[in-house]
């Protein structure tokens, strides 16, 4: 029976010393304020005729770009600030409370939305664990935390990676027009990026602020809606796409170019192989972008254009080919590539070779003789240029040896050669006079002729097709050069 009443009183004593189940004053005249705020208080009744919502946007980060679907996705605090009357009090009255934090599921709130937004849903998402701040004097602030918006935009990458861009957060009140909810128009303080964190790929140049009136959504109401536009001005870094696209389409170009100095079959094979990567590369970008058919994206002409160049040179390399391997070529291209060839030092035209006079005089000195023999009964023009070097040649070598069994010899073969033309000319009475140097007749004299005239042809055809060849490989150089710095002038322009 003693227990009980001692329990009982070190209950009481527990209570009354640390005040169990009771709040602090301050805390308890808060909870006293809210009650009485919110007694009566109806959230579906917007506080005023015309509420004006003041809001902020602080803009964290851009989070990706997708050019393709064209959709910006950024990261962002939309902060929203309004008045409402039902909600004010008198500090004095209330234990000098000034502030007071509501979850934001219980009071009126504008039915802000992104217009232009990507999801499903474009309502700025309020969850039931939001708070918004209340001051004495019936202002209302809600933040809500950091939103991953999607909105779209309209791309225009016709000067890509030179390309600049403008996309646009589109918020106004989905269905209450500027009679009920107006939206204010300050610059300075819708727009803060002073915690932005830059993009790898791009760079934000700057924000603007605009307001879109547009009709009211409300068939019931005669009136308009203000679309508060926030602005964001972007401009790509191209560095990324200068090295792994146009720097790398250069180099390509230059591949070509150095093509012009190799055999026949490795510049086609080269050529080739450049064909198909510019192909690669043109696939790879055209599937960043949009499909359209509203302009034609810069890169895409400056590949295409270096298609062509490895195009035409294919070509000429094959027209090369052939005049090279038929010895013939065209009488304008005949007579241009000779004047090329007196431009071109290094390419010079084949020296024609003096037929010698037929009275010219071989003297072979000797120490002891001087022997004068004249040639005109020679009918070869090659044995009139081989008889000067033999001739020194047999006088070297009398002069070395002067035995008499070489000059026996040397008599016997020019006996026996007398009696082989002596009976060549009995057999043959038809046959034409031959040469008496290297026996050789007319007919084959022709042929001998006409082969090294051939010859001649085919070194002077390919002289001429080298000196073409360095002509298109200067024009192709220049031509590149010229087309190249148009395009990127104009692309970074």
């Amino acid at each position: 029976m003693m227990k009980l009443p001692a329990f009982i009183i070190i209950v009481c004593y527990l209570c009354h010393f640390c005040n169990c189940g009771t709040l602090p004053a301050a805390q308890q005249a808060e909870q006293t304020l809210i009650t009485t705020l919110m007694s009566g208080y109806n959230k579906n009744i917007r506080p005023d005729t015309q509420v004006s919502v003041d809001m902020t946007a602080s803009i964290q980060q851009i989070v990706a770009i997708d050019e393709k679907q064209q959709i910006m996705t950024s990261t962002l605090f939309i902060s929203q600030t309004w008045y409402d009357n039902r909600l004010s009090w008198t500090p004095s009255s209330n234990n000098n409370i000034t502030v007071v934090i509501m979850l934001v599921s219980t009071l009126w709130i504008p039915d802000t939305m992104i217009v232009n937004s990507a999801d499903t849903n474009g309502y700025l998402t309020v969850n039931t664990y939001s708070l918004a701040s209340v001051n004495y004097s019936g202002q209302v602030y809600m933040i809500l935390p950091a939103l991953s918006v999607k909105t779209r935009c309209s791309f225009n990458v016709k000067n890509f990676p030179f390309d600049k861009q403008m996309c646009s957060i589109n918020l106004t009140s989905w269905g209450q027009g500027i009679n009920r909810v107006i939206y204010t128009e300050d610059k300075t303080l819708v727009i803060d990026s002073s915690a932005y964190s830059e993009h790898p790929l791009w760079a934000l140049n700057g924000t603007d602020l605009a307001i879109v009136s547009t009709a009211d959504r409300s068939p019931f109401e005669d009136t308009t809606n203000d679309v508060l536009a926030i602005q964001l001005y972007l401009e790509r870094k191209p560095l990324y796409f200068i090295m792994n696209g146009i720097f790398a389409c250069l180099v390509l170009n230059c591949v070509t170019l150095l093509a012009y100095t190799l055999p026949f079959g490795s510049q086609i094979g080269l050529c080739m192989t450049c064909f198909m990567t510019y192909s690669v590369y043109s696939l790879n970008f055209s599937s960043l972008f949009p499909q359209q058919s509203q302009y034609v994206m810069i890169i895409t002409i400056y590949f295409l254009l270096s298609m062509c160049f490895t195009l035409i040179s294919m070509i000429w390399f094959i027209i090369c080919n052939q005049f090279a391997s038929k010895s013939e070529i065209p009488a304008p291209l005949y007579g241009f590539s000779g004047e090329l060839q007196k431009l071109l030092w290094c390419f010079p035209a084949p020296k024609e070779e003096k037929k010698p006079d037929k009275m010219e005089k071989v003297v072979v000195e000797n120490v002891d003789v001087k022997k004068s023999t004249m040639f005109e009964n020679m009918k070869c023009v090659s044995c009139q240029k081989l008889f000067s070097s033999c001739l020194h040649r047999q006088t070297r070598v009398e002069n070395l040896d002067e035995k008499a069994d070489i000059k026996v010899d040397k008599v016997e073969s020019n006996t026996i050669e007398t009696t082989t033309d002596a009976n060549v000319d009995e057999t043959n009475e038809t046959t034409k006079a031959k040469c008496n140097f290297c026996n050789r007749c007319e007919t084959c004299q022709a042929d001998f002729d006409k082969d090294k005239a051939k010859g001649k042809t085919k070194k002077d055809i390919e002289a001429r097709c080298s000196a073409l060849n360095y002509f298109v490989f200067s024009c192709m150089l220049l031509f590149m050069f010229a087309s190249n710095m148009a395009l990127w002038l104009y692309m970074s322009s």
